[in-house]
């Protein structure tokens, strides 16, 4: 299907006054990405395994509208609505704007938007990951702590509340223009509804506001990306929430720092550096719990016409824990490494193949960050310790 344009002329309503309206162009845009699976999950220290099963998946597949209106002076003003659309089970298909969308202003200042949006913390490093951060090798498999999520600030479970992969609800967003190749984003997310509620947030008067800042700056010329980025959670209570704790005050942290270069002969190596820190300042009256983590992912790309293959190792190091009784965890690390291989029949189609395999230790329970087995709650889960193996063969469509 071709890329469609529109052009739509606002009207004024049945029996109000004519007036003059401006002429704006609507795009509609969307991606294909679907794959059959073979996944399993073996070797678990205590509870349950997880048998292997084929299953068809629908990775990251949307369908959105965008469009803006110049509004002179250099001034326009834009919007984009973008739904997740699951090929494979249409019953449980999402929900209209599901995915990034929002309204608001751009000129030669920058953008600002409202809405629903990636973080830009989660955005500084999607471009090193060869699949986008969607399907069974996505690297949130190791990086962001519990893989991809939509939520507001806090959230439903522990991996809601404790990921920062995060395309955050309630969002304020400013997007810097790129001068000489530098260029910044930030955004503010408000509670919303998470106050007030206790299943998504914190229970009305308890005194806790939740919310989220997060920061990014990159600098792109030629060959080079790099980028810095950071993230902070306020009273999102997901070591309460592990924990089944009492509310509380808390505040959780991640930095990261990523780089890829582009070499002459079709090869592109990259890495990410990351750092996560998460506080309670009270578990069951034990006083504060802190969890650090530090993770690491590296990846070589090459590119020769059609052919483009990747591999990928991500590694998460050991829990620390301090405070209100706690020490640091044994055996906690985890490793994932994934090879994938694509074929494109055109600039808009591509098949591909790909393995992946999360190795886990004893008292750690990394999942696939995108399409998991089971659900993932970090020390909990009934499979703890157990590794996820994946083979997957797809097919990519854009319009």
């Amino acid at each position: 299907m071709k890329l469609k344009r529109i052009a739509l002329v606002v009207m004024g309503l049945a029996g109000a006054p004519a007036i003059a309206a401006a002429q704006s162009t609507v795009q509609i845009y969307g991606t294909a990405n679907l794959d059959i699976e073979s996944v399993e999950a073996t070797g678990a220290a205590s509870g349950q395994n997880f048998a292997r099963r084929s299953r068809v998946t629908s990775n990251s597949s949307n369908i959105g509208f965008r469009g803006n209106e110049d509004l002179g002076a250099g001034l326009k003003a834009f919007f984009q609505i973008e739904s997740a659309v699951n090929f494979n089970d249409g019953t449980t298909s999402g929900f209209w704007a599901s995915r990034n969308s929002g309204i608001g202003l751009q000129g030669g200042w920058g953008q600002f938007l409202l809405g629903q949006w990636d973080s830009p913390y989660r955005f500084s490093t999607l471009r090193l990951d060869p699949t986008g951060d969607t399907g069974i090798g996505a690297y949130s498999g190791i990086m962001g702590s519990t893989g991809l999520i939509t939520a507001g600030q806090g959230g439903a479970n522990f991996a809601q509340r404790a990921s920062f992969d995060r395309r955050a609800s309630n969002i304020v967003q400013y997007w810097t223009p790129s001068w000489n190749g530098l260029s910044g984003r930030f955004a503010y997310g408000a509670a919303g509804a998470q106050q007030g509620s206790a299943s998504t947030g914190v229970a009305e008067g308890n005194g806790l506001k939740p919310s989220l800042f997060s920061a990014m700056a990159a600098y792109e010329t030629g060959p080079l990306y790099a980028t810095l980025a950071y993230e902070h959670h306020k009273d999102f209570q997901p070591l309460n929430t592990l924990l089944a704790a009492p509310a509380s005050n808390g505040k959780d942290e991640a930095w990261k720092a990523g780089v890829s270069y582009r070499l002459l002969n079709g090869f592109t190596l990259g890495g990410i550096y990351e750092r996560l820190q998460y506080r309670a300042d009270d578990i069951n009256g034990l006083g504060a719990l802190e969890r650090k983590v530090n993770n690491l992912y590296l990846v070589g790309k090459y590119e020769t016409g059609p052919h483009n293959a990747a591999l990928a190792y991500g590694w998460k190091g050991d829990e620390k824990l301090s405070g209100a009784g706690f020490s640091d965890l044994p055996d906690s690390k985890a490793h994932q490494i994934t090879a994938r291989y694509a074929y494109g029949l055109s600039k808009r189609t591509q098949l591909y193949a790909l393995a992946t395999r999360i190795t886990n230790g004893s008292n750690a329970f990394q999942e696939f960050g995108y399409a998991p087995i089971t659900s993932t709650t970090l020390f909990r889960d009934p499979s703890r310790g157990a590794d996820s193996t994946g083979f997957g063969l797809g097919m990519i469509h854009s319009f």
